[in-house]
Parts: structure tokens; C-alpha cells; sequence
């Protein structure tokens, strides 16, 4: 009796050449014994309906080929639905923060063999004011760079041109008076840029929550303190060696829940990011779902 395999694919992603690769994942995944479906997204948002598709239809695993808003996407509408079934990663977006954490290759073929080996681990999901997120909950600076970064600009220079929208935003950026709240403590602080991570990596520096792990039931949050900016920019030197968490000017902590309040109401405005789509504004209430998910990895 054969399997059923439901791709979901976002042709917009990256540079655009996924589409190319459509018949190799055929031929492999019949010749594994996949009987295939197939969803192309048409729009930004849509691809809620390929993944509905699956819903009573006697499906095995969904396939996302995007970067990490396809996937804030798909997980959103998994959990939403309650669809229990193990999702594999083709990371082909700009960063692709949370498939590099399951370490799946950049060879787009090869991700094709590891989705086939079924290598299946429960993970946790973030849920940040009711919307869902699979690797980072973010804001202030940097957070919103992704949503104004133009499809043009992003695809010809990759992570590349996140930076240099991020520097764009540095002279005129504000530092946010928040209260931080877990289950144990509350901080007032002023800060530049809050994390709150479940993978290890996000906007591409892959050593920023070295901590991390998918499947510990808990968040590691780092808050960047406002401070002069050239200490930030040493800062920034010591987040991408990964040797920034016992720094004074970061505040590192580990929960399964936070509450990330504003103390001045101008900024109440500014929205989060979940997984390079734009999130809800603060306050934030950010809980975590305990291996809530399937997902295909190198593990």
C-alpha cells in the first residue's frame, strides 16, 4: 500500500529555482513508494490551503520548499487544524534559520534523501498572542527588517541585504522601556532588540541562542541593553562568534513563558516578528507548546 506525500511550495522563495527540481522530487519519492500531491502558492498567505488539502485525506507527511515564512506558515495551519503529521524542510528561502537547526543540507537534492530516511523528532511550538512560531519571536531593531526589505533586494543579495537595511535603521532607532516578565522574575529594561528563540539561529547568525534546543521545553530569550553605538557594535562582533551570553549588555534568561510589556505607550505600536513574518504588537504573552510537532531532520 503506497504512502501519500502532500509538497507545498513557495516558487517565490530565494532565488527562485525550486521549481526546477520539481521533477527530481517526483521520481525520488516514487521510487520510495510516495504517492504525491503537489500545492504551488499563487500568493503570499495561500499556502494555508495546500496544507488544508491534507486534512481527512489519509496523507503520510507534508513537504515545505520556502524559507522561514513558509514555514511559520504551514505550522500555523497544522496547528490550527490539529494536523498531527511530520513536516520535512526544503530550505529554500534567504536564511532558513530553523532548517539549518535541523540540519538540513543546502543541496536541495540531498534534502530530498534526508526527508526520505523518515528521521522523525517532537519539537516545540512558540505561540506568541495566539499566532504560532517554530523558531524565533522577536522585535525592535532589526525585527521588522524583513517586512520592508524589498522581494527584489532580498533575493539578488540574501542575508546580505538584511544587513544593510539593518544599518539603515540605526541612526534614527529609539531603545524600548519594557518589563520582562517569566515565571520566576520580573526586569525593567531599556533595550534595543529582544530575541525569544527556539531554534539557535535567526536573521542568520547562527550562533546567537548556541543554548537552544528544539525539544527542552524552554525559550532562551536575549535582550540587547541600549547602550552607545559603538558598544553595540562590539557587541554585535561578539554575537556572531557566539560569545555574547555572559556579556553586561545582554540579558539572558530561559523560561517556557514570557510576557514582553512596553513601559512607554508610543511603542505599544511596534509589531514583533515570528519567523520573518510580521507578529502581533506588544504587548507580547509568548507560551510554549511542549513537542508539539513532527519534523523530518538530520538528527
Amino acid at each position: 500500500m503506497s504512502k501519500k506525500v502532500k509538497l507545498v511550495y513557495n516558487p517565490m522563495a530565494g532565488n527562485r529555482n525550486f521549481r526546477y527540481y520539481l521533477d527530481q522530487f517526483v521520481e525520488k519519492f516514487q521510487a520510495a513508494g510516495y504517492e504525491i500531491r503537489i500545492y504551488r502558492s499563487a500568493q503570499q498567505g495561500d499556502l494555508i490551503t495546500g496544507v488544508k488539502q491534507v486534512i481527512d485525506q489519509d496523507y503520510d507527511l507534508i513537504v515545505v520548499a520556502g524559507g522561514d515564512g513558509s514555514v511559520n506558515e504551514v505550522i500555523n495551519t497544522m496547528m490550527e487544524y490539529q494536523i498531527n503529521l511530520p513536516l520535512g524542510i526544503i530550505p529554500v528561502g534567504t536564511a532558513n534559520d530553523f532548517a539549518a537547526h535541523l540540519g538540513m543540507p543546502a543541496d536541495i537534492e540531498d534534502c530530498f534523501d534526508l526527508i526520505l530516511q523518515e528521521k522523525i523528532r517532537q519539537v516545540d511550538i512558540g505561540e506568541a498572542n495566539g499566532r504560532y512560531f517554530i523558531n524565533v519571536c522577536a522585535g525592535g531593531l532589526l525585527a521588522n527588517v524583513s517586512h520592508e526589505i524589498d522581494l527584489e533586494f532580498k533575493n539578488t543579495l540574501g542575508k546580505l541585504g538584511y544587513y544593510l537595511k539593518g544599518i539603515e535603521q540605526l541612526p534614527n532607532f529609539k531603545p524600548i522601556p519594557v518589563q520582562i516578565t517569566t515565571t520566576e522574575q520580573v526586569i525593567h529594561e531599556d533595550i534595543y532588540l529582544f530575541l525569544i528563540l527556539n531554534g539557535k539561529s535567526a536573521g542568520g547568525f547562527k550562533k546567537i541562542g548556541r543554548n537552544a534546543s528544539i525539544s527542552d521545553g524552554q525559550f532562551d530569550l536575549i535582550a540587547v541593553k541600549a547602550r552607545p553605538l559603538h558598544e553595540i557594535a562590539l557587541l554585535f562582533v561578539k554575537i556572531i562568534q557566539g560569545e555574547h551570553l555572559a556579556d553586561e549588555n545582554i540579558i539572558y534568561l530561559q523560561d517556557d513563558y514570557f510576557k514582553i510589556s512596553s513601559l512607554d505607550r508610543s511603542c505599544n505600536s511596534y509589531f514583533s516578528d515570528l519567523d520573518g513574518e510580521k507578529g502581533p504588537q506588544l504587548p507580547l504573552e509568548v507560551t510554549l507548546h511542549s513537542q508539539a510537532l513532527k519534523v523530518v531532520g538530520n538528527f
